[in-house]
């Protein structure tokens, strides 16, 4: 099945707003394996829409649109549908029926642009659109489905899960296809060259499952993917190829699939009944807003202190005058000193601190932008890395973060 992507909006177009729509609609595709080749950004202009509709009916299958269902005069989407099909639109009673209900429960009545969102062409079908008031529509017209999602993210994510994916997986099985199954291996602790490296024959010969890595900032993904018939089948093909990877890759693999570092912080803290507490510097909160992202973190983080200055590190957690004299704040002493600080105020089974310069400004041939001291502290020991991201400050900030995390992680299996 070959499908193809277009956003509308001419905030698109501008560059006003990103457009994560169509990159989390293409990972989704992905994973169920529909063939994407093409993706298409188009202004609110009826005619544009619909001519470029017209060129990518003729290529693919399945055409998804994000954008211009909601009820302004440049929404536009389901004019240019009915335009490109031949099908005049008309509305959909049970529709306006349930957008009238919608307002009256807030004590307001819908203005007659709100209505026009019931609307779909002849023979299409409306979606339900359980966060918002615009539903999607599903409309196939000679060999080629039309798929409208709204553009808020969130509804647009939830429509695609609740009625998109189950539609295009029994397309799927209906024309005999077979399904696409993944499973994401995630990396610390090492770079992309070095995977490829450890992996060299599985990546240079491995064709089912096929073998594929992917990097980010402070991480590196392994991606298994296979094609089969049914999911008992596929899983074994899975597995078989992720034993091998554990095997070579060790305590670098830290989750599977979704599974982020946070996540598995939580698990390895959980499974050995300790808490934690955080001390950050040059991250900024960012260390602990990761891990009350967490459903369930409270069960073991206790505190997390934002010592940004000097004086706060000293105040809040006890660096002593003459270590920030000395060796300054950024430096192993104070970096151990925050970390047995938090550790000790708190109460906490562990803490870890992060100190550093993320820049632009602010380095020296001595000290570098991209330098950070990451430090543990447990009722064993204080131990202390020294790293050097050079880069952008939010990817200095995002790398210091998840090392962090990963060492907590590592120190509470006993695996440093």
């Amino acid at each position: 099945m070959k499908a193809e992507i277009v956003s509308v909006g001419t905030e698109l177009v501008l560059g006003e707003i990103v457009d994560t729509n169509a990159t989390y609609i293409c990972q989704q595709l992905a994973n169920i394996g529909v063939d994407l080749y093409l993706r298409h950004t188009v202004d609110d202009d009826q005619g544009r829409m619909a001519g470029l509709l017209q060129d990518a009916r003729r290529r693919c299958e399945v055409i998804i649109i994000t954008g211009g269902l909601g009820p302004t005069p440049d929404d536009l989407t389901r004019e240019a549908l009915a335009q490109v099909t031949s099908r005049p639109l008309h509305t959909v009673a049970a529709a306006e029926q349930q957008l009238e209900e919608f307002f009256a429960r807030r004590g307001v009545a819908p203005t007659a642009n709100n209505l026009k969102q019931c609307q779909v062409p002849r023979g299409g079908r409306l979606l339900t659109n359980s966060c918002g008031t615009a539903p999607g529509i599903l409309l196939e017209h000679d060999n080629c489905t039309f798929i409208a999602l709204p553009g808020p993210p969130a509804e647009m994510q939830q429509m695609l899960h609740d009625s998109v994916i189950p539609y295009l997986r029994e397309q799927i099985r209906r024309v005999g296809g077979q399904e696409l199954f993944t499973r994401t291996l995630r990396l610390c602790d090492i770079g992309e060259s070095n995977t490829a490296q450890l992996l060299a024959d599985i990546l240079d010969t491995q064709s089912d499952p096929a073998v594929a890595l992917y990097a980010s900032p402070g991480e590196v993904r392994v991606r298994i993917s296979t094609k089969a018939d049914c999911e008992v089948e596929a899983m074994q093909r899975l597995d078989a190829v992720e034993q091998i990877v554990r095997e070579r890759l060790a305590e670098r693999v830290y989750g599977i699939d979704e599974e982020t570092m946070e996540v598995a912080v939580g698990q390895a803290l959980l499974a050995a009944g300790a808490t934690l507490a955080v001390a950050e510097s040059c991250t900024g909160g960012l260390i602990a807003n990761r891990i009350t992202d967490v459903p369930g973190s409270s069960q073991y983080f206790l505190s997390g202190y934002i010592t940004y200055s000097n004086e706060s590190k000293q105040q809040l957690l006890g660096v002593s005058d003459e270590i920030i004299e000395e060796y300054g704040a950024v430096s192993e002493p104070c970096a151990r000193a925050m970390a047995e600080g938090a550790r000790e105020h708190s109460g906490a089974d562990y803490a870890v601190a992060v100190t550093g310069i993320a820049g632009p400004t602010g380095g020296t041939p001595q000290k570098p932008v991209g330098l950070a001291y990451i430090a543990v502290a447990d009722e064993q020991d204080t131990i202390c890395q020294e790293h050097y991201w050079p880069g952008t400050r939010e990817q200095f900030k995002r790398r210091t973060s998840q090392m962090a995390l990963n060492v907590v992680r590592k120190r509470v299996m006993g695996l440093v």
